[in-house]
């Protein structure tokens, strides 16, 4: 089974080494964590720590939950659900698991600098992948148990609603930053009214 080094217990003197390289101290902690990224992509445990959703919900979504790692506690021996899989991003320290429709199921955040090593899970909700999708100006993917036609309008109504308490702090102020923010709360309303419009019109 593989999981990322415990970069806390790295040889201080091999650290030092490397903070004398090119960039200096910032580029080789950046370095660490973009190595803890593609560790972690590539291993077979997932965080400990749940900042949201339970463990519970993890085996019902069929996660097979292990045991945690020896000598880390900052994670867990864990199997995917079937067709299930690791994505990484842009940013070091965040990556996702994926569901076997491509849709973002879980955010993982793992920082492996050796100072300030932590890491934990967020379990997706459908409102918080409707909001990567509209952010993401894609269509939700639609299917008969989580992210239902019903559930993906309930999200949207609720994305819509936000976007109106906030489209009321900076449609009448003057200066340009609100008056671009303002613009960009109408757009993603519109986005909002007309997908709700297309599920609405179709079947569940």
């Amino acid at each position: 089974m593989s999981t990322p080094y415990n970069t806390s217990k790295v040889d201080p003197l091999l650290l030092l080494a490397d903070a004398m390289g090119p960039g200096g101290s910032s580029a080789a902690i950046e370095r660490q964590e973009r190595q803890g990224q593609t560790e972690l992509l590539n291993s077979t445990v997932i965080p400990t720590t749940l900042n949201s959703g339970s463990e519970e919900e993890l085996t019902a979504l069929g996660f097979k939950l292990g045991d945690q790692v020896s000598g880390d506690r900052l994670f867990r021996h864990a199997e995917l659900p079937a067709g299930w899989k690791r994505e990484g991003t842009d940013h070091a320290m965040w990556s996702y698991i994926v569901d076997d429709l491509g849709r973002r199921r879980c955010s993982v955040f793992y920082k492996a600098a050796f100072y300030d090593r932590d890491a934990f899970l967020n379990v997706e909700t459908v409102y918080g992948y409707v909001g990567h999708c509209l952010a993401e100006k894609t269509n939700p993917v639609l299917d008969d148990v989580w992210a239902t036609r019903d559930a993906v309008r309930a999200a949207l109504v609720g994305q819509l609603a936000r976007s109106a308490k906030s489209l009321a702090m900076y449609e009448h102020r003057e200066d340009e930053y609100d008056r671009e923010r303002a613009a960009e709360l109408k757009a993603e309303i519109a986005v909002c009214q007309a997908l709700y419009a297309e599920l609405t019109g179709g079947t569940k």
